[in-house]
């Protein structure tokens, strides 16, 4: 019997974090956010979530913040 398992993301989604003003470049309404979520599969159906990636970009500068450089404002723009 041959089984397919392993891990595979799910859907990404893209948030625009309106308000939040970018930490290395001070510009208002220029970042972008994305929420990705890991998935175990069995026979490429989803059993289980492994893990969720959070990434804020910014458009002006093209900086790149991770959920641990993420500050209090963005942490509450990702919960709403």
């Amino acid at each position: 019997m041959i089984l397919f398992f392993g891990i595979r993301p799910g859907r990404t989604i893209n948030i625009d974090l309106k308000q939040v003003k970018c930490p290395h470049c001070n510009q208002n309404n220029s970042l972008s956010g994305e929420s990705t979520t890991n998935f175990f599969h069995l026979f490429w159906i989803p059993i289980f979530r492994v893990s969720t990636t959070q990434v804020v970009y910014c458009d002006y500068c093209k900086k790149g913040y991770y959920k641990e450089e993420f500050t209090k404002e963005m942490k509450a723009a990702f919960e709403r």
